[in-house]
């Protein structure tokens, strides 16, 4: 059982204190990040580009549009190396969501599938990257096949690779 508000710290530094739910979804830093969340929060490396009048987290296989409400607090960082955070239960099957937006889309291969009962785990390579998504337990792709990833970008995290700090 959580309490109402946890200190996370690394090695005898405190990092955050907060309520557990606040931690999670706004976490101070890409330690912070790491630590609570079960399978931890993806990390890939990249830069900001604008195209067009929208800003897109590039990854070099492909890029990511970064939603409106997030692109004025990453202006600074365009053109610039970013680490871009999402967690596994943010990532989906394109299977299951037929709405998705086309630029927030990845074609992914399926390294391993994980089945754990209520939910699976899916090991993907995304791009340079080696990722893991969450999914319902309907969701069993094979080994080796490629699938449709799509990211919940208005779930997306950016941190400062320099510092880790949160961007946003």
């Amino acid at each position: 059982t959580m309490g109402d508000r946890i200190v996370v710290m690394n090695t005898g530094v405190i990092q955050q204190v907060a309520d557990p739910l606040t931690i999670y979804e706004h976490p101070v830093n890409r330690f912070v990040a790491s630590f609570i969340g079960s399978p931890p929060m993806n990390f890939l490396k990249g830069t900001l580009v604008n195209v067009g009048d929208a800003l897109y987290f590039n990854e070099g296989a492909f890029r990511l549009r970064v939603v409106d409400e997030m692109a004025a607090r990453l202006s600074a960082y365009q053109g610039k190396p970013v680490t871009f955070g999402i967690r596994p239960e943010d990532l989906y099957d394109k299977l299951f969501i037929t709405d998705a937006p086309g630029d927030s889309v990845v074609t992914s291969a399926v390294e391993v599938v994980e089945p754990l009962g209520a939910e699976v785990y899916l090991h993907l390579k995304v791009g340079q990257h080696a990722i893991v998504a969450r999914v319902g337990p309907h969701d069993r792709p094979e080994v080796n096949q490629d699938i449709d990833l799509v990211f919940d970008m208005g779930k997306a995290h950016f941190f400062d690779p320099d510092t880790e700090e949160a961007i946003v």
